[in-house]
């Protein structure tokens, strides 16, 4: 196009209309000239769209790349990283390398990403992900202010029983079951809200059609094709009946007639009038297909449910595959997953035939995973001097984290116990539980809420979550999900580094105690030489430069041999009388002493579990100083 073909002529000079033989060609009347030479001419408008174009640059943004050549395949270790952050999202362990890498080199790719696959923790990473797309909110002490009920229990088990996407998405409309204990019917809260349904019609239809209807909850969307009518229709159909527009949801009359401009949105909705459950979206898929593919034709969330997931509807397929590409490709074919007319699909042919792999696989995202992940676009290297993953997909740019796949991995790969608190404000369960939710003892980061309470109460504090949601907040993560979101920011901050590095939990994670799974490793018999290798391994899926080994192997040798105290002459920290442990909940916070105990609980918190004492102290420190300095290295935060 711009250096010219058998004619060495270019097509097009960028800037320069009369000089680009593109223009002459598709405007001449020589039939032996024109292009295209089959078929019909452009048009006047598309003719006057490619000068506009050229005119004003030929800037054509997907294709400015370096090179349209891809990346070979990603080294076999960099891939066993990234392919099981994605998967399972912590980092492989030694068992797990050495497994990979005794495999042959034909199979280990293929072996480990269906070994993956089968991997529970395969609901883990995911879990999260819901939670975010859904707006799954509870508040664990008087929830109000249109919390949600916790259905992360539900959606954790349908990840874990590999639920077919058709049938999660189903579930989820229909509502039913538990609201407090972890069934859909929890998506179905809305206290304090005058349209508790037109609030999940948003999110529905955002997370499973990639339709943005946030505009349409009190005027038509300026932006979108969406109008106020068509969400209240998917609302009634969430309420199963007629739904009156309330005043409170609707832009007040004459307030925009006294602006003093044009405005920029309609209400074409009256307060009071009344909307009857209505498929809405005749462009996705006919009505009449509920009346065939319907459980129960007469429910209406049966029939929202059957138009939405009907293999009739393309649309549902494509958002769902086009979600899984772009949490592993770090780019959407769609890039706006949730509202899809804010861009268009970069490779139409791909998504569609992606999407009709979900249908014929039983909508098994799994097994559209496999696909992905055994594709050559996805082990490709990565390209590091790229900001971002090119719509061509030439190669992956270096893809940050998500907060939990980080925080994870780091209690994971270093075997530090995860030990926080019950997720629990009433850990006596002396209140009701439409005043009180507990969510249990935590084991992943998924499994963290918003903390806060009415008042913010100190005596009330989580030191030990606090000081993981902290981490996780300044990556992205968040304790309370009003909103729906697809994609979170990642954008590095100035907080990242300082809460990560020297925080509480930073402490835990570099403190070598006898609970430390890197304790144990120190502790073990071996060179210093392999010792370095395998905190590597352990660490950052890789075996250390010649640079790095230098350098650490130095810093640990010093020592190393007397290292370990014997057993004999270990001194063991004084214990006094063993005492039963206190707790204060919202039963006793109140009490004169709740305020002293939260004080102890925030300082034995800070100050983490003691040292082992079996390592010698000087040699523990400085292994204390390599653990924290390959823990902070920039690798941590991204995808190989």
């Amino acid at each position: 196009m711009l250096t010219g073909g058998e004619s060495e002529e270019p097509a097009i000079v960028p800037g320069k209309v009369d000089e680009s033989i593109l223009l002459e060609r598709v405007t001449t009347e020589d039939d032996g000239m024109v292009m295209p030479p089959k078929g019909d001419r452009l048009s006047d408008e598309e003719i006057a769209i490619l000068k506009r174009w050229i005119e004003g640059g030929a800037v054509w943004p997907q294709f400015d790349v370096a090179s349209f050549t891809p990346t070979p395949l990603s080294e076999d270790l960099d891939f066993l990283r990234r392919v099981t952050l994605d998967t399972v999202g912590v980092t492989p362990t030694e068992e797990e390398i050495a497994e990979f890498q005794n495999d042959s080199p034909e199979t280990r790719r293929i072996n480990a990403i269906d070994r993956l696959l089968a991997d529970p923790r395969w609901a883990d990473h995911w879990t999260g992900y819901w939670l975010d797309v859904l707006a799954e909110n509870p508040n664990i002490i008087n929830p109000t202010l249109n919390n949600t009920g916790p259905f992360r229990w539900w959606i954790y088990e349908s990840l874990l029983d590999n639920k077919p996407a058709d049938l999660f998405a189903t579930e989820l409309i229909r509502m039913e079951g538990s609201e407090r204990f972890g069934g859909p019917a929890g998506f179905a809260t809305a206290s304090q809200n005058d349209l508790p349904m037109a609030a999940k019609g948003i999110i529905v239809s955002s997370a499973f059609l990639g339709v943005q209807m946030k505009c349409a909850r009190c005027h038509d969307a300026p932006s979108h094709v969406s109008m106020q009518e068509d969400l209240l229709q998917v609302a009634a159909l969430l309420k199963q009946t007629t739904i009156k527009l309330p005043e409170t949801s609707s832009v007040p009359a004459g307030r925009l007639e006294h602006t003093g401009r044009k405005p920029l949105i309609q209400v074409t909705l009256e307060p009071g009038v009344e909307i009857q459950p209505v498929w809405p979206f005749e462009r996705y898929c006919d009505e009449a297909v509920a009346d065939e593919l319907a459980e129960n034709p007469d429910n209406p969330r049966d029939r929202l449910a059957a138009l939405i997931t009907a293999p009739q509807n393309e649309r549902f397929a494509q958002v769902m595959v086009n979600r899984l590409w772009q949490r592993m490709m770090g780019r959407g074919l769609v890039e706006s997953v949730s509202d899809w007319e804010m861009s268009e699909p970069s490779h139409p042919e791909l998504l569609r035939w992606l999407g009709h792999q979900l249908v014929a696989s039983g909508y098994d995202l799994k097994a559209v995973s496999r696909l992905i992940l055994s594709s050559h676009a996805y082990q490709r290297a990565t390209d590091t001097t790229l900001a971002k993953t090119s719509p061509l997909f030439i190669s992956p740019a270096p893809r940050r984290l998500t907060a939990e796949q980080i925080v994870d991995s780091v209690f994971h790969a270093t075997g530090t116990p995860f030990d926080l608190e019950e997720v629990s404000l009433d850990v006596d369960s002396v209140r009701v539980t439409n005043t009180s939710i507990t969510l249990g003892k935590p084991r992943r980061s998924w499994m963290l809420a918003s903390t806060s309470n009415e008042r913010d109460r100190p005596s009330l504090s989580l030191p030990r979550i606090t000081a993981v949601a902290n981490v996780l907040e300044t990556f992205g993560w968040r304790g309370a999900r009003q909103d729906p979101l697809s994609i979170r920011e990642t954008d590095p901050n100035i907080l990242q580094p300082a809460i990560y590095a020297n925080g509480i939990m930073s402490i835990w994670l570099t403190r070598l105690s006898d609970r430390h799974g890197m304790t144990l490793l120190a502790l073990e018999d071996q060179p210093v030489e392999q010792l370095v290798d395998r905190i590597f391994l352990r660490l950052l899926t890789r075996l250390p430069s010649a640079e790095e080994k230098q350098r650490y192997v130095s810093t640990l040798s010093q020592g190393y041999s007397d290292r370990v105290i014997p057993e004999s002459e270990r001194v063991s920290p004084e214990r006094g009388p063993r005492e039963p442990v206190r707790y204060v909940s919202w039963s006793n916070h109140l009490d004169g002493a709740a305020n002293v105990l939260a004080s102890q609980k925030e300082a034995e918190a800070r100050q983490g579990d003691p040292p082992t004492n079996a390592l010698n102290e000087d040699w523990r420190l400085r292994m204390e100083d390599v653990l924290w300095a390959v823990l902070n290295a920039p690798e941590w935060i991204y995808t190989p």
